[in-house]
């Protein structure tokens, strides 16, 4: 079951919209210290939450394909009548596309006085691919005489492992008003790849050019995964079906426990005035060390002078071979030493504001720590809550370096059942698809009971705890 899972299309990532929505039962997974207004809840396994995520730091369709004024169809960058130095700030010296996937399995918390303790498990995806600016710079504008171009960045970084999570989270915390959280997490690696070394140089003179090029690759694979050293006897990744033999061996290759982990999430909420709250998160901290691993390497270097044109005896094509030589020892595979891959840190700073009891304002901005990377962003928020029926939001925000990220949320509460859909950029990918570099989603269904009931406010302390009460009650 879990592994079908894995490669069903599902796909997960926080929306920053989430941090304002506290009465969620799962927004915890975006600041531990946040404490949901039920008692107790249980989320539906596989869809709560469901989340699904792509982003793509310089481009989206409409930068790749476009239609200038005048023309009647399509073209792309490398079209004679293309602007390509515009097409080219698009870019970074390092750029990426990110997707981060993953379904939960069992989703419930429970509160006992001013504490509150959630469980998960949850199969997760994360993936990076980065591609640098000069591939587009050498196909747009070819490599001058003299010159030298770095096509160095190129890589992927991919996690895919199982998550069981024990969160804890307290009110007023040492200090009146300070609510802290915290969440363990126990990690079981299932697949990992990534790029260790990545160089790939293009020198020109007027007698040669010279390609040089160094990649290592790393790979890990459950335990019912076999790796082959020698290329030549065959495919190097090969299954043993023995582990599915017996239910210890499909539940301990399936779920990971040969390839261990850990991580924590914290967080913190400080009500510095009646109507001000602020808070604060830092998620995955931690890694998982791979033991069933697989190493590749390409490390090729070829100079090339021409080729020679003789009227009397044709094309001279030993080069050919020299070539195909060079190519054919250039790489390697072995088997590998344990190593640890870290999960992608995401730190969170945020900040709402509540005028009046049921209207209030919020900012967050976000940094996610990537392998080559650090990317940004801010979100704006316009939070509503009609009482225990309805919690809405509306959204704005810089994400994948483009302000045009329009998002919505809802969450409704009808007896037991508590309904939610969240997204930072929902509306403005539905009005503009083609402009859209980034899409996100979260999805839950829970059922919820014992939501705390709360008092006619009368002295400044009771009010400033009526003002906390969660937006979904």
């Amino acid at each position: 079951m879990l592994l079908v899972l894995l490669y069903t299309p599902v796909k997960g990532q926080i929306p920053n919209s989430m941090y304002f929505m506290p009465g969620v039962p799962q927004s915890n997974r975006i600041n531990p210290a946040i404490q949901p207004g039920s008692g107790f809840y249980l989320g539906f396994p596989l869809l709560s939450p469901l989340r699904i995520q792509f982003t793509s730091s310089s481009l989206s369709f409409s930068d790749v394909f476009y239609q200038p004024p005048g023309y009647d169809s399509l073209i792309t960058p490398f079209h004679p009548m293309a602007d390509k130095e515009d097409f080219l700030k698009n870019f970074d010296k390092v750029n990426y596309f990110m997707t981060n996937l993953g379904t939960p399995l069992a989703s419930l918390g429970f509160r006992v006085r001013d504490n509150f303790f959630s469980f998960d498990v949850t199969t997760r995806m994360d993936g990076s691919f980065y591609y640098p600016r000069g591939i587009f710079e050498l196909l747009i504008n070819g490599v001058e005489d003299e010159s030298t171009i770095s096509l160095g960045g190129l890589g992927v970084d991919l996690n895919i492992f199982n998550e069981v999570a024990l969160g804890w989270s307290r009110k007023d915390f040492i200090l009146n008003n300070l609510d802290i959280g915290v969440r363990g997490k126990l990690l079981f690696g299932l697949a990992n790849i990534n790029t260790k070394k990545s160089v790939f140089d293009i020198s020109t003179s007027r007698d040669s050019w010279n390609l040089n090029t160094e990649f290592q690759i790393n790979a890990a694979g459950p335990s019912f995964v076999q790796f082959n050293n020698n290329i030549d006897e065959g495919f190097p990744v090969i299954i043993d079906d023995s582990y599915f033999s017996t239910p210890a061996g499909i539940v301990s290759g399936v779920f990971g426990f040969d390839q261990f982990g850990m991580a924590v999430d914290i967080g913190a909420n400080y009500r510095l005035l009646p109507q001000l709250l602020l808070s604060a998160s830092v998620l995955d901290i931690g890694g998982i060390t791979w033991n069933n691993t697989f190493e590749g390497t390409f490390d090729f270097e070829w100079d090339y002078s021409g080729i020679e044109l003789n009227p009397f005896s044709g094309i001279d094509t030993s080069f050919v071979s020299v070539l195909m030589d060079s190519l054919s020892n250039a790489y390697g595979f072995s088997t590998g030493d344990p190593y640890i891959s870290p999960l992608n840190p995401k730190l969170f700073l945020g900040a709402s504001f509540y005028p009046v009891e049921k209207i209030g304002f919020g900012f967050v901005s976000r940094t996610d720590f990537l392998n080559e990377k650090v990317a940004q962003q801010f979100t704006g928020s316009v939070n509503m809550t009609t009482g225990k029926f309805a919690n809405l939001t509306l959204s704005y925000s810089y994400i994948a370096q483009k302000l045009n990220n329009i998002g919505a949320g809802f969450s409704f509460n009808v007896g037991p059942f508590n309904w939610y859909m969240i997204s930072d950029n929902v509306i403005s990918t539905a009005l503009r698809p083609t402009k859209a570099r980034s899409m996100n989603l979260w999805f839950g269904l829970n059922l919820t009971f014992g939501w705390k009931k709360v008092k006619k406010a009368h002295s400044k302390e009771e009010k400033m705890k009526k003002i906390d009460k969660p937006l979904v009650l």
